[in-house]
């Protein structure tokens, strides 16, 4: 018998790409109970609040001056654009059709990569964005779903994209950061800056809406901001440590899949087959640019 290490980061990467996957089904909740705005503001700074803490046992403040300017770029504008992007987002779009959107965010990653010169650009990475961009033609090109008008739809499916695109920037810009410091440490500075510029939002109703939360915007708040940010950092970081790329990489098609069964499940939303059909068109393109180099690789092979 296996020793329980063994399973211990399969473990870690299940619950990680679980809790992601629930995330959106929490955020659309939470936006959609606090307004938008007053959402951003009350999750950053709880959120940040929970950084400043946790910072002086992680590494601390300091950095480089030299790495300052990058560490700001992530800061307020990865870390931030995500944030707003999908809190906005989420407050016009299902949490299903957001999740599936979301799932995109591998080739925002390769082709701002390939963009500044990171990464030569690939024919499968070609081939899958081509494949994405039809599936979400399909996707927002159908009717209204529910009581989703289709302006609301496009609003927010064009958000939530935006989000991906911030996300990218972090991703590409933060390497050498955290090759430097440490994921632990330069997420929990870039989430703590990213606190400045979500207090632009506050408004006369932030404070009255924050104290006036009910126990499911709590719940979602608590596990936005704990849950699925701070103890999913360290659960993350743990599995692709001891985990190969591609089991990492494979196991985020199932955030989709939990997002569209968590929306039905705790939201009531109603899945259309249209939506399933365009999901399965859009990560099988985010498929062919992930993975396809890998198998045209082990064809020359063999």
């Amino acid at each position: 018998m296996k020793p329980l290490n063994t399973y211990l980061p399969l473990l870690a990467l299940g619950f990680t790409v679980l809790v992601w996957g629930v995330s959106p089904a929490f955020i659309r909740s939470f936006s959609l109970a606090a307004g938008a705005a007053d959402a951003l503001v009350i999750r950053s700074v709880a959120t940040g609040i929970c950084c400043l803490v946790l910072l002086p046992f992680c590494g601390g403040f300091t950095v480089a001056r030299q790495d300052v300017p990058r560490l700001l770029l992530i800061s307020l504008i990865g870390m931030f654009g995500y944030f707003a992007g999908s809190v906005f987002g989420f407050a016009y779009i299902t949490s299903a059709i957001g999740g599936i959107v979301i799932s995109t965010q591998p080739l925002l990653i390769a082709l701002l990569a390939s963009v500044i010169g990171a990464e030569r650009v690939t024919v499968a990475t070609i081939i899958g964005l081509i494949v994405s961009f039809i599936g979400s033609l399909y996707l927002f090109s159908g009717d209204d779903q529910g009581d989703l008008s289709h302006a609301s739809m496009i609003t927010g499916g064009l958000l939530i994209f935006m989000s991906g695109a911030f996300w990218s920037v972090y991703v590409i810009y933060s390497k050498s950061l955290i090759q430097t410091y440490g994921s632990v440490k330069l997420s929990l500075l870039s989430l703590a800056i990213a606190t400045l510029p979500a207090l632009l939002f506050i408004s006369p109703s932030t404070w009255e809406t924050t104290v006036n939360l009910d126990q499911n915007a709590v719940f979602s708040l608590f596990y936005l901001t704990f849950i699925g940010t701070l103890v999913t950092l360290g659960t993350w970081n743990y599995a692709v440590g001891l985990l190969r790329p591609t089991a990492v990489g494979a196991s985020l098609y199932l955030i989709p899949i939990f997002a569209i069964t968590a929306g039905t499940l705790l939201l009531g939303e109603i899945v259309t087959a249209t939506t399933l059909i365009a999901g399965a068109i859009i990560l099988l393109g985010v498929a062919i640019a992930q993975f396809g180099p890998v198998f045209m690789r082990y064809g020359t092979q063999s």
